[in-house]
């Protein structure tokens, strides 16, 4: 059975992503959300749960919808994109890193 990430990790991560792609630092988007840069960062790292009033804050403050900060199903991949992308780290290790991972996972059966 999958895991599934929390919500608060999820929203965290793309409060952290928008954040990131707007170029600007905790401390920046903290203060032009009104919110402390540290709670701002408890957010990001999924160990704060924000109110809405917070979340719309951080909308505002990132120039996007609010229904932005809760498009993360990106962030969370199928087992198509998973597969696809272990296959492309595969493809980039040297021989022995490769032979490390594949007694790594014949080690799950």
């Amino acid at each position: 059975m999958a895991r599934k990430t929390k919500p608060e990790a999820l929203l965290g991560k793309r409060i952290n992503e928008l954040r990131r792609q707007a170029g600007l630092t905790q401390e920046e988007l903290g203060e032009a959300a009104g919110i402390n840069y540290k709670y701002l960062g408890s957010i990001e790292r999924g160990l704060e749960n924000p109110s809405f009033k917070h979340l719309f804050r951080l909308a505002r403050a990132l120039r996007v919808p609010v229904e932005e900060i809760f498009r993360f199903s990106h962030l969370e991949p199928d087992r198509s994109r998973m597969l696809k992308e272990i296959g492309l780290s595969l493809s980039q290790m040297s021989d022995s890193e490769l032979k490390l991972a594949f007694k790594f996972i014949k080690s799950f059966k």
